[in-house]
């Protein structure tokens, strides 16, 4: 942004600073992921702890969790 864009966003966001919300929103994202996988991951348990969900079923959904956080961090905040 140029210095007549980076001013009109401070005066129309409250004088925040568009870095400082960026890591913020990107903070936010990340933590919504990982809630919404440790939310995933207690309903699995359950299922499988009921026979309700296979071991080759909690195991998948392992494994595309733990690559959903990678991606999500690489993409996001590196």
């Amino acid at each position: 942004m140029n210095d007549a864009q980076r001013n009109a966003f401070k005066v129309a966001s409250g004088n925040a600073d568009p870095a400082m919300l960026s890591k913020l929103f990107i903070g936010a994202l990340l933590a919504l992921l990982i809630l919404w996988v440790g939310w995933g991951f207690v309903h699995v348990y359950r299922g499988y702890a009921a026979r309700h969900v296979t071991e080759q079923a909690l195991v998948r959904f392992a494994i595309r969790s733990v690559l959903l956080i990678i991606i999500g961090i690489y993409l996001f905040a590196s």
